[in-house]
């Protein structure tokens, strides 16, 4: 079995087990699409917009020396998005509904996180 495909396997259990999350991407560092269970929206533009903010996030960690980020957060109206770090390399994001248990998600794809971060690290150590 491919890594893509594990990871994309990884990606279907997270929505499983939360019904309520509506997508999942995979983004790199520099914001291209690695997987996605998007359904045709707009992937290579949220991708880009998954390594921008986290590019945001690590500037502002860094100007108040919190360290490295590991997760970024966006609670909106209708939405929320999580971004989680898998590795030097990728960045999960989970779109949810806005009314979502937030602590479950966090939980799940925190491990959804570890995951796919052994997948990306396992294919580029190759």
């Amino acid at each position: 079995m491919s890594s893509v495909q594990k990871i994309n396997d990884a990606l279907d259990a997270l929505e499983d087990a939360i019904p309520s999350v509506t997508g999942t991407i995979v983004a790199s560092g520099d914001g291209f699409v690695v997987t996605d269970t998007l359904n045709g929206k707009e992937a290579e533009e949220i991708a880009a917009m998954v390594a921008t903010t986290t590019s945001v996030s690590e500037r502002m960690s860094s100007t108040l020396s919190a360290g490295s980020v590991r997760e970024t957060s966006i609670r909106s109206e209708n939405r929320s998005i999580f971004l989680y770090r898998v590795s030097e390399k990728g960045i999960l994001a989970v779109i949810a509904k806005s009314e979502s248990n937030v602590g479950m998600i966090h939980i799940r794809a925190r491990e959804t996180a570890q995951t796919i971060g052994n997948q990306l690290t396992t294919t580029s150590s190759r």
